[in-house]
């Protein structure tokens, strides 16, 4: 039953990328952890300090 199979892993694939998803989303809810990626990641945050960011 190789049909059964490749379903089987299809759906675990399936959840196991809206595990991902859902924790990314809930690591990027938190403030301090987006204020810390935004002041890395952005230009025009670079001089922010993470809590002035938080607070906006």
């Amino acid at each position: 039953m190789e049909a059964e199979n490749t379903l089987a892993k299809y759906i675990t694939a399936a959840g196991d990328k809206a595990a991902y998803d859902a924790a990314c989303k809930r690591l990027l809810a938190n403030k301090t952890i987006l204020a810390w990626i935004m002041k890395s990641c952005l230009e025009e945050y670079r001089d922010f300090e993470a809590e002035e960011q938080r607070n906006t």
